[in-house]
């Protein structure tokens, strides 16, 4: 297990943690899932802050492919399917695309 996944396993029922996501991500102007659904809003909101600030709420630095990997693994933890969320690979793909690489850039 690396240490990103202890992490995800050591917040994912932590609601503190997931207060702190939301109050952070309102203060960021935060809409959770844009164009999408707001299933699994808590990881849209994690992973928008990502996006906006480069780093955890730690402040320690994350880079593109660990933020969109946490996000995939957010939907997984929340999901009756698990590893097999079909919306969490959905979700995960549409990231991946050159509309992903723009919004980590900040050029949308």
């Amino acid at each position: 297990m690396t240490h990103i996944d202890r992490f995800l396993d050591s917040t994912r029922l932590n609601l503190a943690y997931w207060a702190y996501v939301k109050k952070v991500a309102h203060k960021l102007g935060s809409d959770g899932c844009t164009g999408g659904t707001q299933f699994f809003r808590d990881a849209c909101l994690e992973h928008d802050i990502h996006y906006r600030t480069k780093r955890f709420l730690t402040g320690v630095s994350i880079d593109k492919d660990t933020a969109d990997y946490i996000f995939r693994r957010r939907m997984q933890q929340k999901s009756i399917f698990r590893k097999f969320s079909p919306m969490s690979w959905w979700r995960w793909v549409g990231v991946r695309t050159i509309i992903g690489r723009l919004a980590w850039e900040g050029k949308l």
